[in-house]
């Protein structure tokens, strides 16, 4: 276990090392663009990914998870995800260049048919970044994937501000996408060192898509009910109205998939590694749950509290209409540690089919939610986001009360005084911010005085969840896998 915990901290340390670095590229080279390009811009982007993230999806067609969670993979294995993922790309090519004048029609935006066929180049790219990335994530080397991911977003962010500064318009936006996955792509195979030295096995294929077919349907759930909102509001308002939106997304986006992608990727081969001791994997379990929702859930609320000034200082004035849908956003992802890790728990143990029929249930409900918000404003749209998100703790804690015992009564109990923490640190930052209005960077006071709440009130209640974390990074610091432990004591 000692061992394992080593791994665990060491796999961590780099995943959040490659994951804060490429979505604080991102995040910065978004600022950048947003005061060279007009919202209209982010909003065509954001139609087309409607389309060609779901065709992403069907070159993967969960086939990497599947290779990360059998571990002992073999070289037809891999070589048969790499052949069907690049078969499939060429399909899905194929297909999106024919509907791509649909697709213009729909939105009554002529400028998509050329955008939509440029983007197709992702596809490719994306079948042949599979394989080695599913690799690295199963041997743990978050280190090389980190060099990966901040290379590719250096890259590609440089390559979309000097095309926006030349006035590219939205096209910057789309050879950003293109030249991300390609310098990616590229580095992940030298960094893996791995070469195609099997062949296209049927048995292979069969036995790795019974587990990812479902992580592919849950998958391809999930991204159409968050794609969902941008074809609906592209649809209904305009390019403009789903260029605010989607800047407000991208924002809260970048935190939330920041710990919802370290914790995927360590969670699922950490968990895997355990998933036979029902005992040692809900000590897993609850140990991560435990230090992921006492660190993120105050960032939530705090990006939720001071989303008016933070647009205004990240993008200027002009994205004012923004700030309110952020707000309402961040507030939807405060949980989302517990529906990652949960939902990572259950694969390990193998139960795919049970990943999917939880995404079912759950994006059955936020499509009712959204289709119906998006009658109303684009606002109500995020309420419904907001809404959804909640049903979704209920639904996804579901299996873990059935496979493990640990249901969401207990998983919430033992976050009781984190929340509260973090209920009362918003308060207090809510507080400062409301009556030192017109204070210059009145927000910084405000986010100083929360932040000072919530770590005092931690040592003085002495949360466990802030003993963990501190013997989690002396682990990392020190590299001594004796420090800290994946499991209950």
């Amino acid at each position: 276990m000692a061992s394992l915990t080593h791994r665990a901290a060491y796999a961590t340390w780099w995943s959040a090392l490659e994951i804060a670095s490429r979505y604080g590229v991102q995040l910065l080279v978004l600022a950048i663009l947003a005061r060279l390009l007009v919202p209209a811009d982010f909003g065509l982007i954001a139609m087309l990914q409607v389309f060609t993230s779901v065709a992403v999806l069907l070159v993967d067609s969960g086939f990497g998870m599947a290779l990360v969670q059998k571990q002992d993979t073999s070289d037809d294995d891999e070589t048969t995800v790499l052949l069907s993922g690049l078969g499939i790309s060429i399909l899905a090519g194929i297909a999106l260049w024919l509907v791509a004048p649909a697709i213009a029609h729909f939105y009554s935006q002529p400028l998509l048919t050329p955008l939509t066929r440029l983007l197709l180049f992702v596809l490719p790219l994306s079948a042949l970044a599979a394989v080695p990335d599913a690799l690295l994530t199963q041997r743990l080397d978050f280190r090389s994937r980190a060099n990966a991911e901040i290379f590719a977003s250096l890259g590609s962010g440089s390559l979309a501000v000097l095309l926006a500064w030349h006035g590219f318009g939205v096209w910057s936006l789309a050879w950003q996408s293109i030249m991300a996955i390609g310098v990616r792509a590229t580095l992940l195979w030298l960094y893996s060192h791995w070469r195609p030295r099997g062949r296209f096995c049927i048995s292979s294929f069969r036995r790795l898509f019974a587990f990812g077919s479902y992580m592919l349907m849950a998958n391809l759930l999930n991204t159409l009910s968050i794609r969902m909102q941008s074809l609906l509001i592209g649809r209904l308002f305009d390019s403009r109205a789903l260029g605010y939106y989607t800047i407000a997304q991208n924002t809260q986006q970048a935190p939330a998939q920041f710990m919802s992608n370290v914790l995927n990727r360590v969670g699922l081969p950490v968990f895997s590694t355990v998933a036979d001791q029902p005992a040692k994997l809900i000590g897993a379990l609850r140990l991560s749950l435990r230090v992921a929702i006492f660190v993120f859930v105050p960032c939530m609320l705090g990006m939720a509290m001071i989303a008016k000034p933070l647009i205004v200082v990240l993008y200027g004035p002009r994205w004012m209409p923004a700030a309110p849908l952020l707000s309402i956003l961040a507030a939807a992802a405060m949980f989302w540690p517990l529906h990652v890790l949960n939902l990572a728990a259950i694969g390990a143990r193998g139960r795919s089919d049970l990943f999917f029929k939880l995404e079912v249930a759950k994006r059955a409900i936020s499509i009712v939610l959204i289709v119906i918000a998006s009658f109303h404003s684009v606002l109500a749209v995020a309420w419904a986001v907001l809404i959804s998100s909640l049903c979704a703790v209920v639904i996804n804690t579901w299996y873990s009360k059935k496979l493990l015992g640990y249901g969401i009564v207990a998983q919430l109990g033992d976050q009781l005084g984190t929340l509260a923490l973090s209920a009362v640190a918003a308060l207090i930052g809510w507080l400062v911010l409301h009556y030192a209005q017109g204070v210059k960077f009145d927000f910084l006071f405000a986010i100083v005085a929360a932040a000072a709440t919530y770590i005092a009130g931690a040592i003085i209640s002495r949360q466990r969840a802030l003993r963990d974390l501190a013997e989690l990074m002396r682990a990392l610091y020190h590299g001594n896998p004796a420090s800290s432990s994946l499991t209950e004591k």
